[in-house]
């Protein structure tokens, strides 16, 4: 935490020196790439259609002694959903297909859900489909388990519930990346690796860019990945997700800016095609949803911009394009501990005006006098239940205090009877409180609601722990977990993971040390029938008690 404190402290120097040369003011972001033998990087940035800053740090390989250079190839992670994106949008334009066809259509093998789901919620992310490596884990996988398209589509295959209804909210699916790139091969009866070769990269003449899903393949012009296990100790990392579609593409910083100047300006016959990735569809609330076709298409400093970063294996990757003032950025880089984005939004500033006022913290000018007595009426811990948080909420110091699971905690200001905005953030939150439903409302300042329920915070019976327990089996992941007690605590076990620690959120609501939350689901008679269990873009896989 020090040394990225200090690394920021150095950017607002750095940046506040904007009339120097900028090729000295971006070399100095990267001085950790030039410590000896250390892995590094390449960063690359055009203006107006000319190239006005390219260099190369650090090694591609630590143990050869082989440098990185501008024609060192990585994989660039996420970045390469946009060409899935545009293999999808190449068959639309020649109508053989549509986005908002049924993907059931073309993947007959899937469940029929209730809602059908689109190709366009798959480009959007927005289908529900829980998303691998996360789902591939809670069955089993370990760390370093190689995994294929075969194995994710499997899986896929058994999934009869989904994150959430379709389009009712985005979360980032790797999986929906993936049965794209199976739309696209169903569709054109080729494999993906030629159609992406013979439509997209050819024509770009993007020639060191290419699809390989097996990294053991590839030796010549390629960067070894590392990541810092100790001061000056690097250990290369091993990719074992061998999917493609969500990923594994590999591309040199001159490729990627090759593709991103589109953005500004495309061929003739190429510019509707590059559109439709711009293509923004909001969600059923009507709330704005800024991921397009395979790319983030927001705004920085008022600018408007396309984006995408990727991390995979050791690799990192920055690919920002800003189409009204014709500049684009690509950073590549074979080393996983440096803050890339933060980054690229540096060297950004260098070739942008701002045309938005900084953010500052804002805090309630004159809030209202409530006692100490009027606001304890609000104590207590709450709960939400969508995203597995909890907040305590107490008074101190005639103030009322709103904490964080991480203990970090706000002070809420008064502006009513029930309401207050919170305090020391760079947003407005509102805190609403219903005494009577005990409930508590965060509201920001886009409308959206996340809503909390009081509930009693009080250690649970040994009778209470030992309902808990018990061998819980899901049909979707064809796995199960032991729950037993031990000593007064409970404990889980699977067969590739062995014993890990489970602790009590609080009554039916159990944590997998820390890494996933199962809610235990009881009968009429107040029997436990099984449990759901939820973890990072995967919610409410189902086991049934056994």
């Amino acid at each position: 935490m020090k040394r990225i404190a200090l690394v920021n402290l150095a950017l607002l120097i750095i940046f506040s020196a904007k009339s120097q040369n900028p090729t000295k003011l971006i070399n100095g972001l990267f001085t950790e790439w030039t410590n000896k033998n250390t892995p590094g990087g390449v960063v690359m940035v055009a203006r107006k259609n000319t190239t006005v800053y390219s260099k190369a740090f650090g090694l591609a390989n630590i143990s050869y002694q082989i440098p990185n250079t501008q024609a060192t190839v990585f994989n660039i992670g996420s970045v390469a959903k946009q060409f899935t994106a545009m293999g999808i949008v190449l068959l639309q334009l020649e109508g053989k297909l549509s986005v908002d066809d049924a993907i059931h259509t073309y993947l007959p093998e899937l469940h029929n859900f209730t809602q059908p789901i689109t190709i366009r919620q798959l480009l959007h992310h927005t289908s529900g489909i829980r998303s691998v490596p996360e789902l591939l884990g809670l069955a089993g996988w370990r760390d370093g388990d190689a995994f294929s398209n075969e194995d994710v589509y499997r899986y896929l295959q058994k999934q009869h519930d989904l994150n959430f209804e379709p389009n009712s909210e985005y979360m980032y699916t790797n999986s929906g990346y993936i049965l794209l790139a199976k739309i696209i091969e169903n569709v054109s009866k080729k494999e993906f690796k030629s159609f992406m070769e013979e439509r997209i990269f050819q024509p770009f003449h993007m020639n060191a860019t290419f699809i390989e899903e097996d990294y053991s393949k590839i030796t010549s012009q390629i960067a070894s990945s590392y990541t810092q296990t100790a001061a000056s100790v690097f250990q290369t990392v091993e990719n074992t997700d061998l999917t493609y579609g969500a990923s594994n593409v590999y591309s040199t910083c001159g490729d990627l800016l090759k593709w991103s100047k589109n953005y500004h300006e495309a061929p003739n016959d190429w510019q509707k095609a590059f559109k439709l990735l711009e293509t923004l569809t909001n969600l059923n609330s009507g709330k704005k949803n800024n991921y397009g076709f395979g790319i983030f298409v927001d705004d920085y400093w008022g600018n408007r911009r396309i984006q995408h970063t990727g991390g995979i294996a050791g690799f990192q990757s920055v690919m920002y394009c800003y189409p009204d003032d014709d500049v684009q950025i690509v950073i590549l880089s074979n080393y996983s501990s440096i803050q890339l984005s933060k980054i690229a939004d540096f060297i950004s500033q260098l070739f942008l005006q701002q045309k938005t006022a900084s953010a500052t913290i804002e805090e309630v000018v004159n809030p209202l006098k409530l006692s100490s007595d009027s606001m304890r009426k609000f104590e207590g811990m709450y709960w939400n239940d969508k995203t597995n948080l909890i907040r305590k909420v107490y008074v101190e110091n005639d103030t009322l205090w709103y904490m964080r699971n991480n203990n970090r905690k706000s002070p809420l200001y008064p502006i009513s009877d029930i309401a207050f905005q919170m305090g020391g953030i760079n947003e407005k939150l509102y805190v609403h409180f219903e005494v009577k439903s005990a409930t508590m409302l965060l509201i920001s300042a886009e409308n959206s609601v996340d809503t909390f329920e009081k509930y009693e915070d009080k250690p649970l019976s040994q009778e209470e722990l030992l309902s808990y327990t018990g061998c819980f089996y899901s049909d979707e992941l064809e796995t199960s977990y032991t729950i037993s007690l031990k000593h007064g605590a409970l404990y889980g076990y699977h067969s590739r993971f062995g014993e890990f620690e489970i602790q009590v959120l609080k009554k039916d609501v159990l944590s997998w040390s820390g890494t996933a939350v199962s809610k235990y689901k009881r009968n009429e008679s107040g029997t436990i029938t099984g449990i759901s269990v939820t973890l990072s873009r995967i919610r409410n896989v189902w086991f049934d008690k056994k």
